[in-house]
Protein backbone atom coordinates (compact mmCIF):
# COMPACT_ATOMS: atom_id res chain seq x y z
CA UNK A 1 0.00 0.00 0.00
CA UNK A 2 1.30 3.45 -0.91
CA UNK A 3 0.76 5.89 1.95
CA UNK A 4 2.34 8.79 0.05
CA UNK A 5 0.05 11.72 -0.69
CA UNK A 6 -0.21 12.76 -4.33
CA UNK A 7 1.46 15.94 -5.54
CA UNK A 8 -1.87 17.77 -5.54
CA UNK A 9 -2.67 16.59 -2.01
CA UNK A 10 0.77 17.68 -0.74
CA UNK A 11 0.30 21.11 -2.31
CA UNK A 12 -3.15 21.42 -0.75
CA UNK A 13 -1.70 20.50 2.65
CA UNK A 14 1.13 23.03 2.35
CA UNK A 15 -1.09 25.81 1.02
CA UNK A 16 -3.72 25.34 3.74
CA UNK A 17 -1.04 25.16 6.46
CA UNK A 18 0.62 28.40 5.34
CA UNK A 19 -2.69 30.20 4.91
CA UNK A 20 -4.06 29.12 8.30
CA UNK A 21 -0.82 29.98 10.11
CA UNK A 22 -1.11 33.50 8.70
CA UNK A 23 -4.86 34.14 8.66
CA UNK A 24 -6.59 31.81 11.15
CA UNK A 25 -4.23 30.80 13.97
CA UNK A 26 -3.48 34.35 15.22
CA UNK A 27 -7.16 34.86 16.08
CA UNK A 28 -7.80 31.48 17.73
CA UNK A 29 -7.20 32.69 21.27
CA UNK A 30 -9.31 35.82 20.75
CA UNK A 31 -12.12 33.69 19.38
CA UNK A 32 -11.96 31.45 22.45
CA UNK A 33 -12.41 34.32 24.93
CA UNK A 34 -14.79 36.57 22.97
CA UNK A 35 -18.34 37.17 24.22
CA UNK A 36 -20.87 34.86 22.58
CA UNK A 37 -22.57 37.74 20.79
CA UNK A 38 -19.29 38.49 18.99
CA UNK A 39 -18.25 34.93 18.16
CA UNK A 40 -20.60 34.59 15.20
CA UNK A 41 -19.13 37.51 13.27
CA UNK A 42 -15.58 36.26 13.89
CA UNK A 43 -16.44 32.77 12.65
CA UNK A 44 -18.22 34.12 9.58
CA UNK A 45 -15.11 36.12 8.73
CA UNK A 46 -12.91 33.02 9.08
CA UNK A 47 -15.26 31.03 6.85
CA UNK A 48 -15.16 33.78 4.22
CA UNK A 49 -11.36 33.82 4.34
CA UNK A 50 -11.19 30.06 3.84
CA UNK A 51 -13.82 30.26 1.11
CA UNK A 52 -12.05 33.02 -0.80
CA UNK A 53 -8.81 31.03 -0.63
CA UNK A 54 -10.60 27.97 -2.05
CA UNK A 55 -10.05 25.77 1.02
CA UNK A 56 -13.52 25.72 2.59
CA UNK A 57 -14.93 23.16 0.18
CA UNK A 58 -11.92 20.84 0.06
CA UNK A 59 -13.18 17.40 -0.94
CA UNK A 60 -16.50 18.59 -2.39
CA UNK A 61 -15.42 19.79 -5.81
CA UNK A 62 -15.70 16.47 -7.71
CA UNK A 63 -18.61 14.20 -8.50
CA UNK A 64 -18.45 12.65 -5.01
CA UNK A 65 -16.91 13.52 -1.66
CA UNK A 66 -13.13 13.07 -1.60
CA UNK A 67 -12.45 12.20 2.02
CA UNK A 68 -8.66 12.11 1.68
CA UNK A 69 -8.64 15.70 0.42
CA UNK A 70 -11.12 16.68 3.14
CA UNK A 71 -8.90 15.09 5.79
CA UNK A 72 -5.70 16.74 4.55
CA UNK A 73 -7.18 20.25 4.59
CA UNK A 74 -9.13 19.61 7.79
CA UNK A 75 -6.14 18.66 9.91
CA UNK A 76 -4.35 21.90 9.04
CA UNK A 77 -7.41 24.07 9.74
CA UNK A 78 -8.04 22.26 13.05
CA UNK A 79 -4.40 22.74 14.07
CA UNK A 80 -4.79 26.48 13.57
CA UNK A 81 -8.24 26.78 15.22
CA UNK A 82 -10.42 23.83 16.18
CA UNK A 83 -13.55 25.99 16.51
CA UNK A 84 -13.15 27.34 13.00
CA UNK A 85 -12.69 23.84 11.63
CA UNK A 86 -15.83 22.51 13.32
CA UNK A 87 -17.88 25.44 12.07
CA UNK A 88 -16.56 24.88 8.54
CA UNK A 89 -17.25 21.16 8.87
CA UNK A 90 -20.85 21.71 10.01
CA UNK A 91 -21.47 24.19 7.21
CA UNK A 92 -19.78 22.61 4.20
CA UNK A 93 -19.02 18.96 4.92
CA UNK A 94 -22.18 18.10 6.88
CA UNK A 95 -24.82 20.45 5.44
CA UNK A 96 -23.20 20.85 2.03
CA UNK A 97 -22.25 17.19 1.88
CA UNK A 98 -25.84 16.07 2.45
CA UNK A 99 -27.04 18.41 -0.28
CA UNK A 100 -24.34 17.20 -2.67
CA UNK A 101 -24.96 13.51 -2.02
CA UNK A 102 -28.73 13.42 -1.87
CA UNK A 103 -30.25 16.53 -3.43
CA UNK A 104 -31.11 17.20 -7.05
CA UNK A 105 -28.88 19.36 -9.27
CA UNK A 106 -31.09 22.43 -8.89
CA UNK A 107 -30.67 22.52 -5.11
CA UNK A 108 -26.94 21.83 -5.38
CA UNK A 109 -26.58 24.84 -7.65
CA UNK A 110 -28.63 26.95 -5.25
CA UNK A 111 -26.76 26.20 -2.02
CA UNK A 112 -23.32 24.66 -2.64
CA UNK A 113 -21.50 27.61 -4.26
CA UNK A 114 -22.51 29.91 -1.39
CA UNK A 115 -21.55 27.36 1.26
CA UNK A 116 -18.16 26.68 -0.34
CA UNK A 117 -17.38 30.39 -0.67
CA UNK A 118 -18.44 31.18 2.90
CA UNK A 119 -21.24 33.48 1.73
CA UNK A 120 -23.78 31.07 3.26
CA UNK A 121 -23.46 29.18 6.54
CA UNK A 122 -25.05 25.76 6.96
CA UNK A 123 -26.04 23.61 9.93
CA UNK A 124 -27.49 20.14 10.55
CA UNK A 125 -30.04 19.79 13.38
CA UNK A 126 -30.66 16.20 14.41
CA UNK A 127 -29.77 15.61 18.09
CA UNK A 128 -32.30 16.15 20.88
CA UNK A 129 -32.09 16.23 24.67
CA UNK A 130 -33.57 12.73 24.98
CA UNK A 131 -31.98 11.35 21.82
CA UNK A 132 -28.22 11.73 21.48
CA UNK A 133 -26.63 8.68 19.86
CA UNK A 134 -30.07 7.01 19.84
CA UNK A 135 -31.29 8.85 16.74
CA UNK A 136 -34.43 6.70 16.52
CA UNK A 137 -35.71 8.29 19.74
CA UNK A 138 -36.11 11.81 18.37
CA UNK A 139 -39.52 13.40 18.90
CA UNK A 140 -39.54 15.99 16.10
CA UNK A 141 -42.35 15.41 13.61
CA UNK A 142 -43.28 16.69 10.17
CA UNK A 143 -46.74 16.75 8.61
CA UNK A 144 -47.74 17.61 5.08
CA UNK A 145 -50.45 20.25 5.24
CA UNK A 146 -51.71 21.35 1.86
CA UNK A 147 -48.42 20.64 0.16
CA UNK A 148 -46.32 22.33 2.85
CA UNK A 149 -44.31 20.36 5.39
CA UNK A 150 -44.83 21.63 8.95
CA UNK A 151 -42.20 20.71 11.55
CA UNK A 152 -42.56 20.62 15.34
CA UNK A 153 -39.86 19.75 17.86
CA UNK A 154 -36.73 20.93 19.64
CA UNK A 155 -33.13 20.25 18.59
CA UNK A 156 -30.32 20.88 21.07
CA UNK A 157 -26.58 21.54 20.68
CA UNK A 158 -26.77 22.50 17.00
CA UNK A 159 -23.42 23.68 15.65
CA UNK A 160 -23.62 26.94 13.66
CA UNK A 161 -27.32 27.43 14.50
CA UNK A 162 -26.86 31.04 15.71
CA UNK A 163 -25.35 32.06 12.36
CA UNK A 164 -26.88 29.52 9.95
CA UNK A 165 -28.55 30.64 6.73
CA UNK A 166 -29.76 27.14 5.89
CA UNK A 167 -30.41 24.17 8.19
CA UNK A 168 -31.03 20.52 7.44
CA UNK A 169 -33.43 19.15 10.04
CA UNK A 170 -34.24 15.51 10.87
CA UNK A 171 -37.88 14.70 11.63
CA UNK A 172 -40.32 11.79 11.60
CA UNK A 173 -42.73 11.84 8.68
CA UNK A 174 -44.15 8.45 9.71
CA UNK A 175 -43.40 7.23 13.24
CA UNK A 176 -45.21 3.94 12.70
CA UNK A 177 -42.78 3.07 9.89
CA UNK A 178 -39.83 3.26 12.30
CA UNK A 179 -36.57 5.15 12.00
CA UNK A 180 -35.18 3.59 8.83
CA UNK A 181 -38.30 4.21 6.74
CA UNK A 182 -40.14 6.91 8.67
CA UNK A 183 -37.57 9.72 8.94
CA UNK A 184 -36.82 12.52 6.50
CA UNK A 185 -34.33 15.37 6.26
CA UNK A 186 -35.75 18.82 5.54
CA UNK A 187 -34.16 21.97 4.16
CA UNK A 188 -35.13 24.92 6.36
CA UNK A 189 -33.98 28.44 5.56
CA UNK A 190 -33.17 31.09 8.13
CA UNK A 191 -36.29 33.17 7.52
CA UNK A 192 -38.69 30.21 7.71
CA UNK A 193 -41.87 30.87 9.62
CA UNK A 194 -41.82 29.04 12.98
CA UNK A 195 -38.03 28.67 13.16
CA UNK A 196 -36.66 29.94 16.47
CA UNK A 197 -32.92 29.93 17.26
CA UNK A 198 -32.05 29.89 20.96
CA UNK A 199 -29.38 31.87 22.77
CA UNK A 200 -25.77 30.74 22.21
CA UNK A 201 -24.66 27.98 24.57
CA UNK A 202 -21.60 28.21 26.81
CA UNK A 203 -19.20 25.26 26.52
CA UNK A 204 -16.04 24.10 28.27
CA UNK A 205 -13.98 23.97 25.08
CA UNK A 206 -14.40 24.98 21.45
CA UNK A 207 -15.83 28.23 22.71
CA UNK A 208 -15.50 29.80 19.28
CA UNK A 209 -18.04 27.40 17.75
CA UNK A 210 -21.55 28.96 17.70
CA UNK A 211 -23.97 26.50 19.35
CA UNK A 212 -27.61 26.82 20.31
CA UNK A 213 -30.97 25.14 20.62
CA UNK A 214 -33.35 25.17 17.65
CA UNK A 215 -37.11 25.27 18.19
CA UNK A 216 -39.52 24.31 15.44
CA UNK A 217 -42.99 25.67 16.20
CA UNK A 218 -45.18 24.84 13.21
CA UNK A 219 -42.08 25.60 11.17
CA UNK A 220 -42.48 25.64 7.41
CA UNK A 221 -39.78 23.59 5.70
CA UNK A 222 -38.57 24.47 2.23
CA UNK A 223 -38.69 20.84 1.12
CA UNK A 224 -37.52 17.28 1.80
CA UNK A 225 -33.88 16.63 0.98
CA UNK A 226 -33.95 14.65 -2.27
CA UNK A 227 -37.70 15.07 -2.61
CA UNK A 228 -38.72 11.64 -1.27
CA UNK A 229 -39.86 11.05 2.34
CA UNK A 230 -38.56 8.17 4.43
CA UNK A 231 -34.91 8.42 3.38
CA UNK A 232 -33.63 10.65 6.17
CA UNK A 233 -32.20 8.04 8.53
CA UNK A 234 -30.04 6.47 5.83
CA UNK A 235 -28.90 9.85 4.52
CA UNK A 236 -27.86 11.07 7.95
CA UNK A 237 -26.21 7.75 8.81
CA UNK A 238 -24.12 7.96 5.62
CA UNK A 239 -22.76 11.45 6.32
CA UNK A 240 -22.09 10.66 10.00
CA UNK A 241 -20.09 7.54 9.13
CA UNK A 242 -18.09 9.52 6.60
CA UNK A 243 -17.80 12.27 9.19
CA UNK A 244 -15.73 10.02 11.45
CA UNK A 245 -12.81 10.87 9.16
CA UNK A 246 -13.16 14.60 9.75
CA UNK A 247 -13.41 14.12 13.53
CA UNK A 248 -10.06 12.31 13.25
CA UNK A 249 -8.66 15.34 11.40
CA UNK A 250 -10.01 17.58 14.18
CA UNK A 251 -8.34 15.48 16.86
CA UNK A 252 -5.01 15.04 15.09
CA UNK A 253 -4.97 18.76 14.30
CA UNK A 254 -5.39 19.57 18.00
CA UNK A 255 -2.80 16.92 18.86
CA UNK A 256 -0.29 18.39 16.41
CA UNK A 257 -0.77 21.86 17.87
CA UNK A 258 -0.18 20.44 21.36
CA UNK A 259 2.96 18.63 20.25
CA UNK A 260 4.46 21.58 18.40
CA UNK A 261 3.90 23.97 21.29
CA UNK A 262 5.17 21.44 23.84
CA UNK A 263 8.28 20.78 21.75
CA UNK A 264 9.04 24.50 21.47
CA UNK A 265 8.62 24.85 25.23
CA UNK A 266 10.82 21.81 25.91
CA UNK A 267 13.61 23.36 23.81
CA UNK A 268 13.39 26.86 25.31
CA UNK A 269 12.70 26.05 28.97
CA UNK A 270 15.64 25.16 31.19
CA UNK A 271 15.78 23.43 34.56
CA UNK A 272 18.93 22.66 36.52
CA UNK A 273 21.04 24.02 33.68
CA UNK A 274 19.59 21.86 30.88
CA UNK A 275 16.77 22.10 28.34
CA UNK A 276 13.87 20.22 29.89
CA UNK A 277 13.41 18.27 26.64
CA UNK A 278 16.74 16.55 27.29
CA UNK A 279 15.36 14.97 30.45
CA UNK A 280 13.97 11.53 29.78
CA UNK A 281 10.69 12.27 31.55
CA UNK A 282 9.92 15.06 29.09
CA UNK A 283 11.49 13.46 26.02
CA UNK A 284 9.41 10.31 26.44
CA UNK A 285 6.23 12.42 26.57
CA UNK A 286 7.18 14.09 23.28
CA UNK A 287 7.81 10.65 21.77
CA UNK A 288 4.39 9.41 22.87
CA UNK A 289 2.75 12.55 21.44
CA UNK A 290 4.44 12.07 18.08
CA UNK A 291 3.48 8.39 17.97
CA UNK A 292 -0.17 9.08 18.85
CA UNK A 293 -0.51 11.78 16.21
CA UNK A 294 1.18 9.74 13.51
CA UNK A 295 -0.95 6.65 14.16
CA UNK A 296 -4.13 8.73 14.34
CA UNK A 297 -3.35 10.33 10.99
CA UNK A 298 -2.53 6.98 9.40
CA UNK A 299 -5.80 5.43 10.61
CA UNK A 300 -7.78 8.47 9.49
CA UNK A 301 -6.29 8.45 5.99
CA UNK A 302 -6.71 4.68 5.73
CA UNK A 303 -10.41 5.06 6.54
CA UNK A 304 -10.76 7.99 4.13
CA UNK A 305 -9.11 6.00 1.34
CA UNK A 306 -11.34 2.99 2.04
CA UNK A 307 -14.48 5.15 1.96
CA UNK A 308 -13.40 6.74 -1.31
CA UNK A 309 -12.97 3.25 -2.78
CA UNK A 310 -16.19 1.89 -1.29
CA UNK A 311 -14.52 -0.92 0.65
CA UNK A 312 -16.81 -3.22 2.64
CA UNK A 313 -15.14 -2.47 5.99
CA UNK A 314 -14.70 1.27 5.40
CA UNK A 315 -17.22 2.25 8.10
CA UNK A 316 -15.55 -0.01 10.67
CA UNK A 317 -12.18 1.51 9.79
CA UNK A 318 -13.75 4.92 10.37
CA UNK A 319 -14.98 3.84 13.80
CA UNK A 320 -11.53 2.45 14.67
CA UNK A 321 -9.83 5.65 13.54
CA UNK A 322 -12.21 7.88 15.51
CA UNK A 323 -11.87 5.75 18.64
CA UNK A 324 -8.09 5.73 18.60
CA UNK A 325 -7.41 9.29 17.45
CA UNK A 326 -9.87 11.01 19.80
CA UNK A 327 -8.71 9.14 22.90
CA UNK A 328 -5.09 9.59 21.87
CA UNK A 329 -5.56 13.34 21.51
CA UNK A 330 -7.02 13.66 24.99
CA UNK A 331 -3.88 11.94 26.26
CA UNK A 332 -1.64 14.12 24.09
CA UNK A 333 -3.22 17.29 25.48
CA UNK A 334 -2.66 15.93 28.99
CA UNK A 335 1.01 15.24 28.22
CA UNK A 336 1.41 18.74 26.83
CA UNK A 337 -0.08 20.17 30.01
CA UNK A 338 2.43 18.16 32.07
CA UNK A 339 5.31 19.58 30.04
CA UNK A 340 4.07 23.15 30.50
CA UNK A 341 3.20 22.44 34.16
CA UNK A 342 1.73 25.46 35.95
CA UNK A 343 2.33 27.76 33.00
CA UNK A 344 -0.04 25.66 30.89
CA UNK A 345 -2.75 25.78 33.54
CA UNK A 346 -3.08 29.55 33.36
CA UNK A 347 -6.29 30.74 31.72
CA UNK A 348 -5.73 32.27 28.33
CA UNK A 349 -2.72 30.19 27.31
CA UNK A 350 -2.74 28.13 24.12
CA UNK A 351 -2.24 24.86 25.98
CA UNK A 352 -5.13 25.57 28.35
CA UNK A 353 -7.39 26.16 25.32
CA UNK A 354 -6.18 23.06 23.48
CA UNK A 355 -6.59 20.95 26.63
CA UNK A 356 -10.26 21.96 26.80
CA UNK A 357 -10.81 21.50 23.06
CA UNK A 358 -9.27 18.02 22.95
CA UNK A 359 -12.03 16.25 24.88
CA UNK A 360 -14.77 16.96 22.37
CA UNK A 361 -13.70 14.29 19.88
CA UNK A 362 -14.34 11.49 22.37
CA UNK A 363 -17.95 12.50 23.02
CA UNK A 364 -19.27 13.82 19.71
CA UNK A 365 -21.23 11.93 17.03
CA UNK A 366 -21.05 8.61 18.82
CA UNK A 367 -18.78 8.63 21.91
CA UNK A 368 -16.01 6.09 22.43
CA UNK A 369 -18.44 3.63 23.99
CA UNK A 370 -20.57 3.64 20.82
CA UNK A 371 -17.50 3.18 18.60
CA UNK A 372 -16.41 0.17 20.66
CA UNK A 373 -19.91 -1.29 20.40
CA UNK A 374 -19.87 -0.89 16.61
CA UNK A 375 -16.42 -2.48 16.29
CA UNK A 376 -17.23 -5.35 18.66
CA UNK A 377 -20.50 -6.13 16.85
CA UNK A 378 -18.63 -6.30 13.57
CA UNK A 379 -16.18 -8.79 15.01
CA UNK A 380 -18.91 -10.91 16.61
CA UNK A 381 -20.89 -10.98 13.36
CA UNK A 382 -17.77 -11.87 11.39
CA UNK A 383 -17.09 -14.95 13.50
CA UNK A 384 -20.71 -15.93 14.13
Amino acid sequence: MDYELTGEQKKLQQDVALFCAREIAPGAQKLDVSPKEEVGSFIRENLRKLGEAGFLGAGLAGDSLDLVEHYVAGEEIAKACASTFLSARASVFMCGGLIKLFSEAEKQEKYLPGLMKGDLVGAVAYTEAEAGSDIASIATTAKNEGGTWILNGVKDIVGNAPIADVLIVLAYTDMEAGAEKGMSLFIVERDAKGLNIGSPLETMGLRGLPLSEVRLDNCEAKEILGGEPGKGYGQLDRILKMGAVSIVSLSVGIGMACMEKATQHAKSRKAFGRQIGKYQGVGFKLADMFTGNDLGRMLGLRAAWAMNRGENEADILGACAKLFATESTTNIANLAMQIFAGHGYIKGTDIERLYRDAKFGEICEGPSEIQRTIIAKNELDKFA
